[in-house]
């Protein structure tokens, strides 16, 4: 049977032009911090597939399953890692030396791997150590730092500079041809921000002094505002034009609109941002959706462990009572999730035509109700009970009634976090049959 509604979802947000546009990867140049916290959770999926990667890229010098002995390794000065780390640091300091290598020693850098397979390396190998030692403050604010605001490639920051030089000729009427094309609509022929567009969305005047400027006038300044666009306002990012584009539309803006008294110098803050935007992996080809559905209906099941461990420990307050929660459940809830939130297939048909959806709600486990009972609450309400017929009983749930829920949900069988090592010892830990979370189904097509 197949994951109907998976399907059809992916179908309406992905699709372009008849291809996908999505990859089965993320990349490590700004992230985000949410993804970030997702690569640092250990799942059976990521060993294994780190153990694969290792088996490919690294036995040769750390010999079979990290043990050393591995004749060109020792030549190198390589070593195995059931001896435990040779430097301070954890599971991020690992993936830096996979992605950045070692300072002072020779040790390739596997840029070449997607990002989820140099964390999955990143967790085998720390699986492989006798203890797991915690991160170093210092390590963890850099990874985090990354992948808010990205990382500058030092070999792209040393030809930067020569971009301020400013345009004349055809490089710059190639500027105002792509302000004509991309700008003009709002903010108007002279840049005074007047065109009809520009007059409702209060577009910048280019005239106006430098204190008005969001991010300032100088060439990196604007740079940076025409390649990621200013968040909360409607001057959209145009990322998507060649460098050599927004460059010359970074001149033609500066040399045609912006007043000398009102140019400023470029600061070395406004470089590292264009650093950034350049350091960007160029993004891949796109490939067929059938092909991308097959790599997201596939990722689910690591996705589903990793928000329960997400979740936290459940937080049960100590005015839920479980009894209560029982009859709830029952009145509310059993005729979905099942006796002891064993789940149930084949919920349906929903559809006014073929073909019909059918709801497959997994089993609940403890982890399915991790955090507090208004997380909880707030996890279903806004999850599958929002969005499917017949499903809108949870809004109408009060507090006390989350309360006396998850106080009995927790006790069903599983745990959900007696499998896997944490990846740190501050995260907790993942069953490897973890089931999805409260508020989550899913359907399938007969």
């Amino acid at each position: 049977m197949k994951n109907a509604m998976l399907k059809n979802g992916f179908k309406a947000l992905l699709v372009v032009g008849g291809v996908c546009a999505v990859i089965p990867t993320v990349y490590g140049q700004g992230i985000g911090q949410q993804t970030l916290e997702r690569m640092l959770v250990p799942t059976p999926q990521k060993l294994e597939r780190g153990a694969r990667i290792f088996s490919d890229q690294c036995s040769s010098c750390h010999g079979d399953a990290g043990k050393g002995g591995a004749p060109v390794g020792e030549a190198l000065g390589a070593r195995g890692f059931t001896e435990g780390m040779q430097q301070p640091g954890g599971l991020i300091a690992i993936q830096n030396v996979i992605t950045k290598g070692l300072p002072d020693k020779e040790h390739p850098v596997f840029n070449n791997l997607f990002y989820q397979d140099q964390w999955a390396a990143a967790h085998y190998v720390y699986s492989l150590l006798p203890e797991q030692p915690a991160d170093l403050p210092e390590t963890i604010e850099q990874a985090r730092r990354e992948a808010i605001e990205g990382t500058c490639d030092p070999a792209v920051e040393a030809n930067i500079s020569e971009n301020l030089k400013p345009l004349a000729g055809e490089a710059l009427e190639a500027g105002k041809q792509s302000y004509i094309a991309n700008c003009a609509s709002c903010h108007g022929d002279t840049g005074r921000g007047d065109a009809p567009a520009g007059v409702a969305v209060k577009a910048r005047d280019f005239h106006e002094p430098v204190a008005q400027w969001t991010n300032g006038t100088s060439p990196f300044a604007v740079f940076n505002t025409i390649t990621n666009g200013i968040e909360g306002t409607s001057m959209a990012s145009y990322i998507h034009l060649p460098e050599d584009e927004r460059w010359a539309l970074t001149h033609y803006v500066i040399q045609e609109f912006v007043t000398e008294e009102n140019q400023q110098q470029p600061s070395d803050e406004e470089l590292l941002g264009v650093c950034r935007s350049l350091s960007a992996p160029t993004a891949p080809p796109a490939i067929p959706i059938e092909r991308a559905m097959q790599f997201l209906v596939a990722d689910q099941g690591e996705q589903r462990a990793i928000r329960l461990t997400l979740y936290g420990d459940p937080q049960v307050d100590p005015a839920g009572s479980p009894e209560r929660g029982q009859q709830i459940y029952t009145q509310t809830c059993v005729s979905c999730h099942g006796a002891n939130g064993k789940g149930m297939r084949n919920i349906g048909p929903y559809g006014a035509f073929p073909p019909y959806l059918y709801l497959e709600v997994a089993p609940l486990v403890p982890a399915s109700v991790g955090g507090t009972y208004q997380d909880v609450a707030q996890r279903t309400t806004l999850g599958a009970h929002a969005t499917l017929p017949n499903m809108t009983g949870a809004a109408l749930l009060s507090d006390q009634d989350w309360k006396d829920l998850q106080a009995y949900i927790v006790r069903f069988p599983g745990t959900g976090s007696d499998r896997v090592r944490p990846a740190t010892p501050e995260q907790p830990a993942i069953q490897e049959d973890a089931q999805d979370s409260a508020q989550e189904g899913e359907t399938a097509e007969q």
